[in-house]
């Protein structure tokens, strides 16, 4: 059963932690034409943000020593390759392959960018154009998969506390 204060926690770093990544692979956008650099740019940071809050905030796993704690960055960073690799992949094939179709399929042409949700300057560099906007809507999608994810491999893999059951007959007589 999920305890609903280290769920929250979870909840709450998560969101921090995807406006982290958000704000570092649109940051990196703005100085590359690539679109996966700036994917394993913002991937790199928010999993080394992750790792400490998900070790020490969330799962409060504080103190299982110096040598344990490398080993579970190395599980860490191993389970969300995949995460890594799923991100990539969906920016390859929505952003950069068929951007033109996914525009297109959307409709993204035949919203009016220069109103005043759109053009403010908070969220035009997010999506003030059909390119950004297409970018964004799978950035969300991406990241969405990935909390669910994320959190059921450090809950049950990475974070995993042993508990020592006592025999059941110990407790009858």
């Amino acid at each position: 059963m999920i305890k609903r204060k280290e769920f929250l926690f979870y909840v709450l770093f998560g969101v921090l932690g995807t406006l982290i990544y958000f704000f570092t692979r649109f940051t990196a956008r703005e100085f590359t034409n690539n679109v996966l650099l700036p994917v394993f740019i913002g991937q790199a940071v928010a999993l080394i943000f992750a790792f400490f809050a998900n070790k020490y905030l969330v799962f409060k796993n504080k103190r299982v020593g110096w040598k344990k704690s490398v080993i579970q960055f190395i599980e860490f960073t191993l389970t969300r390759a995949g995460v890594f690799f799923m991100d990539l992949g969906i920016a390859f094939i929505f952003v950069d392959k068929y951007e033109k179709f996914w525009i297109r399929f959307l409709h993204l042409k035949q919203l009016n960018f220069n109103n005043s949700f759109f053009s403010n300057v908070f969220f035009a560099k997010y999506i003030g154009s059909p390119h950004l906007l297409n970018e964004f809507i799978f950035t969300v999608l991406s990241q969405s998969i990935a909390a669910i994810i994320n959190y059921v491999v450090s809950k049950r893999v990475v974070f995993k506390i042993k508990q020592t059951h006592e025999p059941i007959e110990k407790h009858l007589t």
